[in-house]
């Protein structure tokens, strides 16, 4: 029995009272099963509810026949409370699965763009609205409920039109919170239905929106929006929540060629798609798109779309991933995932036919030969560092004929560590490895460094040979120094692909075009004298100049950047010069000040002693960052990745996570300024070395300003005065308690501190724009100092 999102019912989650009604028992019964029965399923814990896989119900259920003197009528000895579950199982209704089947395929073609008025309506939605409904840190939660209201629009009119009611209605006084709680609640239902844990009422809880009117406003403009435009949404939480290296998306267009790829290599279109870590859930609808856009081909057969599974640590993007692929119409089942690394547990229980992952990273630069036990069948990965053993793992859940495209950063390829190299060795000797795409750098929010893609194939498909491919010179660089790949970027590579790739692959209408991205097909005697290395750049030459027409093309783009920038930076700098005049009033200069400590002002929490956190406790495995004295950086609390440990120790350790709003200082070592903790930083964990400020909600101090305050020169040459009187810089949780700071009132505090951001915005657009230029210089020095294209042909001629 399929339900509305064309996923199978054992995808749902149930709770205990709903275990209870379906076989037919009393929940304490239930809680009994779950007390005395070891094998009982684990629950999922959110929002203060446990909920059950009901596939692992279901199957524990199976094994439990019903007493002669529970049965109900017309069951037998033989039936079990599995039996009766599914008897009793909740349908859906008819109109929900129209409205399914009508909403199905709301994703853009290959080729095309966002419209430019659902492109203007985010740009209303994110601009000075985002604030006054989402205040300055709670971006996550903003863009969760501007999703939310557009999954609810496309998938359940009903409550869509309950909202829009709600938000019109004069009929009775209209509550911000009330309306909050309707969308959560409607989209936590749908979204437990298709087996996800429900979130989206705690994430909106976080909300505090100014007027009414503000949230009457983003409904109205959510209404006016296409079908398409929850992918605008995904891009835009991905820039404003600056996610961390270990969670930043897939850019579209890399999705979509590692997608395309791995269906080009497979002889048949993909039955069920996989992707172990699957941040945002862009690699599994890629893979839903571009299944869609080949039924949608002259000729092309109607195959089913694939099923979609994946798992990931995150939990604040689990629902965005849910509702982004529910909106595509396509089945799926996604599968939370806090504890151990895949490959310790199995899951899913049968093979897959595509693998697509982009897998955290930790490439640490040693030698150390030390490896982990397990079972792996092309060599145990170096202890910390899974860089090999994502794609072993890919591999050992494919079924045969099966295909993997794995992001992998460069590194990894040509590593001089002992054990990556034998395992680089076990790949090609085996032939698993059947292409490598080197991509350009800058395409992901996290990081700057390039990275590849390997494809993969099954061990009964292998190969004699291996393809390169260079792509690095590809994309152009946009606003941000973010580069990206246009279209017509993914189809040269598809189509060198399809070109260089012997035989195999699905059934070609015509002959590909011809190669277009620099390429080298490399046997295993090639591989052995090139020590085996998997990085394109080690078997290809530098690509030379581009043509004047792609190059003429990126430099018109690039200083249409410079002029976007330059604009942006102009309204900052009136913004800036306005707010000054407004003050350099009298009534600024001269409010009243008074001097308070930073103990009247603030709870002060000192971090985790060694005992409760020690260096054994962080692993590049664990889900919750640490924060450490070097992640305080120009008053912000950066990327802190490569310091984490377990969700289960994290918890324990409630007491030292951090909130928006807090104020970290450095507690020992090298004194410097404070930083203050983001919404998408919610849960962080305070390491031994820092100190934590949480201002008192009586006590008349705004964190902006106080933040501003203690950056001041002065301030921090106090605390690293009282520091040094120790044997190594310290400051203790009393001494830091005694600071002393002036207070104006609160709404001139408000009045200086939305300056002083504003200043900080000015300067991100300053810098942006000095990297735009620089970048349209280089392509401008290309122009002019490379070869012309006459003279290139002729240079090729003289060789041949």
């Amino acid at each position: 029995m399929k339900n509305r999102t064309g996923m199978s019912d054992g995808d749902r989650l149930l709770t205990r009272t709903e275990i209870a009604a379906m076989a037919g028992v009393t929940r304490a019964a239930v809680t009994t099963w779950e007390r005395r029965a070891a094998d009982f399923p684990t629950p999922r814990r959110t929002a203060g509810q446990d909920y059950f896989d009901a596939s692992e119900v279901l199957g524990w259920l199976d094994g439990r026949r019903v007493p002669s003197h529970r049965r109900e009528s017309g069951e037998g000895e033989l039936t079990t409370y599995g039996d009766r579950a599914r008897r009793h199982w909740p349908g859906t209704s008819v109109a929900q699965e129209e409205t399914a089947r009508q909403h199905a395929g709301l994703s853009l073609g290959p080729g095309q763009g966002p419209d430019p008025r659902d492109s203007e309506i985010v740009r209303k939605l994110m601009g000075p609205l985002a604030e006054r409904v989402g205040g300055a840190d709670q971006a996550v939660a903003y863009l969760s409920l501007l999703a939310a209201l557009l999954f609810l629009r496309e998938t359940r009119q009903g409550c869509w039109q309950k909202v829009q009611a709600y938000v019109m209605t004069s009929a009775e006084p209209r509550s911000s919170i009330s309306l909050l709680k309707l969308v959560g609640s409607e989209t936590d239902a749908v979204l437990r239905g298709m087996g996800s844990l429900p979130e989206m009422q705690d994430a909106l809880a976080r909300l505090e929106p100014r007027r009414f009117q503000d949230l009457a406003q983003v409904v109205r403009l959510v209404g006016a929006l296409g079908p398409h435009a929850f992918q605008l949404f995904i891009e835009d939480y991905e820039e404003r929540a600056q996610l961390r290296s270990r969670e930043f998306f897939t850019p579209l267009p890399v999705a979509r060629l590692m997608a395309a790829l791995g269906r080009a290599a497979r002889k048949s279109p993909p039955s069920s798609v996989y992707d172990p870590y699957f941040r945002g859930g862009e690699l599994l609808g890629a893979a839903a798109d571009t299944a869609r856009w080949a039924r949608g081909r002259p000729g092309a057969a109607d195959a089913p779309l694939p099923r979609l599974l994946g798992q990931t640590p995150k939990r604040a993007t689990l629902s965005l991933a849910s509702m982004g692929l529910a909106l595509r119409g396509v089945p799926f089942a996604l599968q939370l995932k806090t504890r151990g690394r895949p490959w310790e547990e199995k899951w899913p229980q049968e093979s897959v036919d595509l693998v697509l992952t982009n897998p955290p990273f930790n490439m640490k630069d040693t030698s150390q030969e030390t490896t982990r036990t397990g079972n792996w069948p092309y060599g145990a990965p170096p202890v910390g560092n899974d860089n090999l053993a994502y794609p072993q793992y890919a591999l050992s859940v494919l079924a045969e004929g099966g295909r993997a495209a794995v992001v992998m950063p460069n590194k990894a390829g040509n590593s001089g560590n002992a054990a990556e190299r034998a395992i680089r060795q076990a790949l090609v000797e085996q032939g698993v490895v059947e292409c490598v795409v080197a991509l350009p750098d800058r395409l992901f929010s996290g990081t700057p460094v390039p990275v590849c893609v390997w494809l993969l194939r099954h061990p009964a498909d292998a190969g004699d040979h291996v393809l390169f491919l260079d792509a690095r010179d590809l994309g152009v660089m946009r606003r941000g120094g973010r580069r990206v790949l246009a279209y017509d970027d993914v189809q040269a590579v598809l189509d060198s692909y399809l070109a260089l790739s012997p035989g195999g692959g699905p059934a070609r209408p015509h002959d590909p075009p011809p190669a277009t991205v620099p390429s080298a097909r490399v046997d295993k005697e090639g591989l052995r004298r090139n020590d085996y290395s998997l990085n394109p750049i080690d078997h290809i030459g530098r690509s030379s100049a581009l043509d004047s027409g792609t190059a003429g093309m990126a430099e018109v783009e690039a200083w249409a950047d410079v002029s976007l920038l330059r604009e942006r930076c102009a309204v900052l700098d009136e913004r800036t010069t306005g707010l000054r005049a407004e003050l350099k009033t009298d009534r600024v200069r001269q409010a009243p000040r008074r001097r308070a400590t930073l103990a009247e002002l603030c709870e002060i929490q000192t971090g985790p002693s060694h005992g409760l956190l020690a260096p054994r406790d962080r692993t590049p495995y664990g889900v919750v960052p640490v924060v450490f004295p070097k992640h305080l950086r120009d008053g912000r609390v950066t990327d802190s990745a490569d310091e984490c440990v377990s969700l289960e120790l994290a918890e324990r350790l409630t007491r030292y996570r951090l909130a928006p709003g807090d104020i970290v200082c450095v507690r020992s070592g090298a004194m410097g300024p404070p930083a203050m903790v983001c919404g998408d930083q919610t849960g962080w964990l305070m390491s031994s070395n820092v100190i934590r400020l949480r201002c008192r909600q009586d006590a008349g101090v705004l964190p902006h300003y106080l933040l501003a305050v203690l950056s001041r020169p002065d301030a921090v040459n106090w605390v690293r005065d009282r520091a040094a009187a120790t044997a190594a810089p310290f400051i203790t949780k009393n001494a830091l308690g005694r600071q002393e700071v002036l207070l104006p009132p609160l709404d001139v505090q408000h009045e200086i501190a939305e300056l002083l951001m504003l200043l900080g915005e000015r300067s991100d657009a300053h810098r942006e724009l000095a990297a735009a230029i620089t970048h349209a210089r280089g392509l401008l020095l290309d122009q002019l100092t490379s070869a012309s294209p006459s003279s290139r042909d002729s240079e090729r001629k003289l060789r041949s």
